[in-house]
């Protein structure tokens, strides 16, 4: 009989007839592992072996056999996702792990773990109502912790993403109209926030991106005046804070147009005629543009509720302040704003995410390329493509000194506590004084 090669180690039949094979690995060159392998046949059992030593050779270490994707994905939550991703998106993660994947997946064996496993699951999510996108977004974060355990070389296969997923179907988002953007301009006039809801449609700024500019975002530069969007607001399990946006394309310096400018000129006068009433209680340590009647945050999610509100007011019907942003991107394009420009406004990562979302809003800009052609072939070129131009801001009037701002005033514009979306019951850098 042959001996046996080193870390080959033994086969034997337990007493229920199972056969067992035992592998030893080194792991850091001075110890090492013993890993065990399974089979109902000692040729089946001496094929996982050898299956086993040809990965160890490739510096794949398999998972521990007993070690569970439950465990393994709640270390992966613990140890491995804080720091690597925005905090609101690790809560995504925990969520998903607890809510999704250990229920149906949790009891499995991580090294065992199967393209089948992960179809189960997603037919299990599908069977108790759960929606696409959300089986979508289930299978991603199994996608995203199995491709940390074979970085780790924990498994030899991400089965996550070898299994099909669910397909989505395109919903094509709402859009206002442009005598519906001009009523809800109507509505918004004379609101507190004002300038944010100008903003959040004229821009397509996302409510953390409005909730987070400062006075000093704002520059006036040549003959236009531009924001800076540079941070944003967010909320989580510490509270509201500011954040780094999540890609440098977020990071973007956009003109303002008149009715922005001129909404941001009035919202000056009503921020300064509160700081007077308000007084020692006054707080806007971050010099935000946007904050409640003391001069704090904003909370992102109640400012967000007060759209539809807003909405459904002037007749409009129910809208979300993300569909703002989505009227914003089809309205421009419906003026024939080139598709980068749109994509660059936005601050997406690449204008295939703008191509992805907002394509079908361009048959005309195919119908255009095609007479471009025509006029190309048939020697028409003369005529010069028409070219837009939107109005840009001038500037913002002088500051108003604080103690310049008369008693009538103050009276019109200050807001009243607790009407605006404001921090309630959040922990607030500054005192109550």
């Amino acid at each position: 009989m042959s001996r046996r090669g080193r870390g080959e180690g033994s086969i034997y039949r337990r007493q229920d007839g199972m056969w067992v094979g035992t592998v030893e690995l080194e792991s850091d060159g001075r110890t090492r592992r013993r890993r065990y392998v399974y089979g109902k046949t000692r040729g089946e059992v001496a094929m996982r072996q050898r299956s086993a030593l040809g990965l160890a050779s490739k510096g794949v270490l398999l998972a521990p056999e007993r070690l569970t994707v439950a465990e393994y994905l709640r270390s992966w939550v613990t140890d491995r996702v804080p720091g690597t991703v925005a905090v609101r998106t690790a809560h995504l993660y925990a969520h998903a792990v607890e809510r999704y994947l250990v229920p149906t997946l949790g009891h499995r064996r991580l090294a065992k773990l199967s393209p089948a496993d992960v179809a189960r699951l997603l037919a299990r999510l599908e069977e108790q109502g759960y929606s696409p996108s959300t089986r979508r977004m289930a299978r991603a974060t199994l996608r995203r912790a199995l491709r940390t355990a074979e970085q780790e070389g924990l498994v030899d296969r991400n089965v996550a993403a070898i299994a099909d997923g669910p397909k989505v179907p395109r919903r094509d988002g709402r859009t206002l109209t442009p005598e519906q953007a001009r009523t809800f301009m109507e509505a918004v006039r004379g609101e507190r926030l004002e300038a944010a809801y100008v903003l959040a449609l004229t821009l397509g700024l996302r409510r953390g991106e409005v909730l987070g500019l400062r006075w000093t975002d704002l520059e006036y530069r040549g003959d236009q005046f531009l924001v800076h969007v540079r941070q944003q607001l967010l909320r989580d399990h510490e509270g509201v804070r500011l954040s780094e946006l999540k890609t440098n394309g977020s990071r973007r310096s956009l003109p303002l147009s008149r009715p922005a400018v001129d909404a941001l000129e009035r919202h000056r006068v009503r921020q300064e005629a509160e700081e007077i009433v308000r007084g020692a209680r006054w707080c806007n340590q971050d010099e935000l543009i946007f904050t409640s009647t003391i001069g704090t945050p904003l909370d992102p999610e109640a400012f967000g509720r007060t759209v539809p509100k807003i909405t459904k007011a002037a007749g409009l019907g129910h809208w979300s302040i993300h569909e703002l942003r989505h009227s914003c991107a089809s309205l421009l394009l419906a003026m024939e704003v080139p598709l980068e420009v749109v994509a660059d406004q936005l601050g997406h990562s690449s204008i295939r995410v703008t191509k992805d979302v907002y394509g079908h809003l361009l048959p005309g800009a195919r119908a255009k390329a095609a007479e471009a052609m025509r006029r190309i072939i048939e020697g028409d070129d003369a005529v010069s493509p028409k070219t837009l131009a939107a109005p840009l801001a001038a500037s913002l009037a002088a500051p108003h000194a604080a103690n310049d701002v008369s008693m009538p005033l103050i009276s019109e514009f200050v807001g009243r506590p607790g009407l605006d979306p404001g921090t309630l019951g959040l922990k607030v850098p500054c005192s109550s004084g």
